[in-house]
């Protein structure tokens, strides 16, 4: 064992070497030093959208599972991170020793504290969708005019109702500390607030973003689907401008949105305020955001029919150049990809059709190539690289009763070949089921009771990406017990990252709880403390919960987070799905990110962990 974890770790250095070289085609580097000023080799550009949460990569494997993803830039940025951090942690920890400073703030736990929500006019991001953020490089200083977030918006744009929006100046708050973005309050700005970065209706048809947007390598381009349910779908790529739809009277206003209204049929240029528009079918897409493959190019997107479709020349870059017509004097703009099964799409058929047609997101398996999707039929199915059905062609997970189809998209581990689906019924119970990549054998873990919510995506721990002994993986998710209490559940693994199939091993029920559906759940290692976050859908307080997961929590915390295991919040109606950003002591740069659902002036919203 102790060979093939030296072996493994000597394999990550080398693409993590190949990464910290191949990066800067996609983005500049940030030459600073968060502590000292003095130079230093950080990465920038780093990207997270909804798919990071999909795909992911641990760095303990085989070696011939390491390398053959070493050109995937999710698994150069998460693998990049994670050394980072283990670098930065071990620098502290010696700064500590040497001179007898307090701990960090990443090294206790904390409360949580809102530092500022700003109202998106009658819409938020959907529930179990997600911003998307760029820049927030969790291992340097936070820049707080280039660090952006993105967040879709669930209503049909207007002249006072955007679509889409993004805010900088994201480190500012007065609770907890000072931010660093804080700025001079003045007649527009509140000067402790996030600013809008850019504001837009995009209206092909008057739609709205249900689904979570997608983020280029280099931040220039977001890919988002504007929808009507039951009527169509489009497909968009916006080369957004920093300062449209920006109201100068108020610098936290979205509600004066750029309209763009006509779209471009050539690939947008970078910083022009243009978008393309793509059609594809008389459809709405609800679940389904976009999945780019950086390597190829291509995205993925489902619609509410069982179809799922392959795009082309997505944000066609120039560096590295993967098409030769994005170098021409006219790159083409999205197109469907007729090379992916004759017609750039695939009908999954069978019971994937009707209303039982909902598509979640789909996830490529960099490894194979294999490409994965969830349907409501509670079925998770694959494809070939090349739009083929695999054999066998899908996995059973839920029942297809009104809570027993699959909503979220799968969770691939590239690195282990395994691909991990949640419904919330099948059996008599909430399952979370464990397939290998090539469908050749599953092992189901239950959870809570059968019939009472949707399930939605689990989360593994940070020990699951970094430790090679078993009895440390676990893999998270909430659930409602049968006792209509909230419940969180922990399943582990056996050797060969086998799933233990049955009722879960770790179980803890929040005495008093009201069962309710719960958002998907985000982990972050945040210095030397692995942290989980979810949401109760709900309007209870609290209905938002942060815990400590360096061991399998017990006790639930208090409103107050003087407990040491977590802290609470209420938060509207409950959250979308969650980002975070920066591992860092400095005020307001190291939070988390979200919208808040809610009837009564929806938010997107910044809590500091």
């Amino acid at each position: 064992m102790r060979k093939i974890l030296s072996a493994a770790c000597a394999a990550i250095w080398a693409v993590c070497l190949l990464g910290l070289f191949g990066v800067r085609a996609y983005g500049q580097e940030r030459d600073r030093d968060e502590d000292k000023g003095r130079a230093s080799a950080q990465p920038s550009g780093i990207v997270h959208d909804w798919s990071h949460r999909h795909v992911v990569y641990p760095r303990v494997g085989s070696i011939d599972s390491l390398i053959s993803v070493q050109h995937d830039p999710r698994a150069i940025q998460s693998w990049q991170e994670a050394e980072w951090e283990d670098w930065h942690r071990e620098r502290r920890s010696r700064h500590h020793r040497d001179h007898d400073r307090d701990h960090d703030v990443d090294e206790v736990a904390s409360g949580l504290h809102r530092d500022w929500a700003i109202s998106l006019g009658n819409g938020s991001v959907a529930p179990a969708m997600y911003p998307a953020k760029f820049g927030f490089d969790p291992n340097v200083a936070a820049d707080c005019a280039n660090d952006f977030v993105v967040f879709p918006v669930n209503i049909a744009g207007s002249a006072s109702q955007p679509n889409i929006v993004a805010f900088n100046q994201l480190y500012s708050g007065t609770a907890g500390g000072t931010g660093i973005c804080n700025r001079g309050a003045s007649g527009s700005d509140t000067g402790v607030a996030a600013e809008t970065f850019w504001s837009y209706d995009i209206n092909a048809a008057g739609g709205l973003v249900a689904t979570s947007p997608a983020l280029s390598i280099d931040g220039t381009k977001v890919a988002f689907v504007e929808t009507v349910a039951g009527t169509s779908a489009h497909f968009h790529v916006l080369a957004w401008k920093s300062g449209d739809g920006v109201d100068a009277a108020n610098l936290q206003n979205v509600l004066l949105p750029k309209a763009i209204t006509s779209f471009t049929g050539s690939a947008p240029v970078a910083a022009s305020g243009t978008a393309t528009e793509l059609s594809f079918g008389a459809t709405g897409d609800t679940l389904s955001s976009p999945f780019v493959d950086y390597t190829k190019d291509v995205a993925y997107v489902g619609n509410d029919a069982g179809v799922l479709f392959r795009f082309k020349d997505v944000f066609c870059p120039t560096v590295p150049l993967i098409d030769a017509a994005c170098a021409g004097g006219s790159p083409p703009a999205p197109s469907l990809d007729t090379t992916w099964n004759s017609t750039g799409s695939v009908t999954v058929g069978g019971t994937c059709t009707g209303v039982l047609g909902k598509l979640t997101g789909a996830v490529v398996d960099f490894s194979t190539g294999n490409v994965f999707v969830g349907c409501a039929d509670g079925r998770l199915y694959g494809f070939t690289s090349s739009g083929a059905a695999l054999t066998p062609a899908f996995v059973a997970v839920g029942d297809a009763s009104a809570t027993g189809g699959i909503v979220d998209p799968p969770l691939i581990d590239v690195v282990n070949g395994f691909a991990y689906a949640v419904s919330g019924s099948s059996g008599g119970s909430s399952v979370l089921v464990q397939a290998k990549t090539d469908f050749t054998s599953t092992s189901t873990a239950t959870l809570g009771a059968a019939g009472l919510f949707i399930q939605h995506a689990p989360a593994f721990n940070a020990a699951y990406f970094s430790s090679g002994t078993p009895a440390n993986w676990l893999i998270y998710d909430w659930a409602t017990n049968g006792s209509n209490q909230s419940a969180l559940y922990g399943v582990g693994f056996a050797a060969g990252h086998i799933m233990t199939a049955g009722p879960a091993g770790n179980v803890f029920a929040i005495a008093g709880s009201n069962g309710n559906e719960l958002s998907p759940v985000t982990e972050f290692l945040n210095g030397a403390t692995d942290q989980l976050f979810v949401s109760g859908i709900a309007s209870d307080n609290p209905n938002f919960v942060a815990y400590n997961i360096n061991t399998f929590p017990t006790t639930f915390p208090p409103i107050d987070g003087s407990n040491a295991v977590g802290a609470t919040i209420a938060e509207g109606g409950g959250t979308s799905g969650i980002v975070v950003d920066n591992v860092s002591s400095v005020g307001q740069a190291s939070s988390i990110y979200f919208g808040v659902l809610s009837t009564a002036g929806p938010t997107p919203t910044e809590t500091a962990p």
